[in-house]
């Protein structure tokens, strides 16, 4: 509340006959304090039904059982209520859309069934599959090539068809995500049990196409390809014997690659998943 707004002298402009002299008028810093709890408090509760806050789980007070163990830190569900499966696009939608006004996101969401396409894409990825009917919506408008006809290495300049769907993943904050799912992973493991999993866990499945992805190397110079009828295949025997996921992200370009599995690898931190994969530092072969 500004200062000019606040009776600093009242009735100083009159002269009453004189009267027991009242208590102190409040001091302005006072409201000023008052006025700044609340807006505190506001911004906190808005923030906390856009499931951006970041809430830190307690400390139990140390015990003979608790005392010098590792704490979790993945973040507490909230008291979100939830809609049903078949009617959580619109509230699914709306949760993501905080997090990332990124185009190519605002795209992906306006698909349909987005709980369901999530998990089908992370179970796919999990058994090495490239999720390219649930993901349709991220596949670049121009095609991979190569620097010679029948053979060779792959033309760098072909890495910038990843650019956008890289920029849309790494503008999510990880932390964020992770406050995100684990608020909805109810609609998570429901999808996921429909799937064949029943009474599954979605982190498992999380694990298993995070630990996929951070197997594949990052070669250190553009691979070798082979050009056949309707597709490209690796020239070098290791790469050509990788998951098709894995020559899939290879194929995304060095930068794109380290930027994607840097960003799973800070979201499997945030959830306090143990992730076993080697990583994406390396080479392989002679690639």
């Amino acid at each position: 509340m500004p200062y000019a707004d606040l009776p600093l002298r009242p009735g100083a402009s009159q002269h009453p006959p004189p009267l027991p002299q009242p208590p102190p008028a409040p001091s302005p810093l006072r409201w000023v304090a008052v006025g700044a709890v609340a807006l505190v408090a506001g911004a906190a509760l808005a923030f906390w039904w856009m499931t951006r806050a970041q809430l830190e789980e307690p400390l139990p007070a140390p015990t003979a059982a608790t005392d010098g163990a590792p704490a979790s830190g993945r973040p507490l569900r909230q008291p979100i209520e939830l809609p049903g499966l078949d009617a959580s696009d619109t509230f699914f939608r709306d949760l993501v859309g905080v997090l990332s006004r990124h185009p190519v996101m605002t795209r992906l969401l306006a698909t349909e069934g987005l709980v369901r396409r999530a998990v089908l894409s992370v179970e796919q990825i999990g058994d090495g599959r490239t999720p390219s009917v649930p993901l349709v919506t991220l596949r670049p408008p121009t095609r991979l090539a190569i620097v010679g006809e029948a053979s060779g290495p792959v033309d760098t300049r072909t890495y910038v068809r990843w650019d956008a769907a890289t920029a849309a993943l790494t503008s999510v904050n990880p932390s964020e995500a992770a406050q995100l799912y684990v608020n909805v992973k109810p609609l998570f493991d429901a999808a996921y049990a429909e799937l064949g999993h029943p009474g599954g866990d979605f982190d498992a499945a999380i694990v298993r196409a995070i630990d996929m992805l951070t197997a594949a190397p990052t070669p250190s110079t553009p691979p070798e390809l082979l050009r056949r009828p309707g597709y490209f295949e690796h020239s070098d025997a290791p790469l050509r014997s990788l998951r098709p996921v894995q020559k899939q992200l290879i194929l995304t370009g060095p930068d794109a690659q380290r930027r994607i599995i840097d960003w799973l690898r800070r979201l499997a931190a945030a959830l306090d998943l143990p992730i076993t994969g080697p990583g994406a530092a390396g080479a392989s072969g002679s690639a």
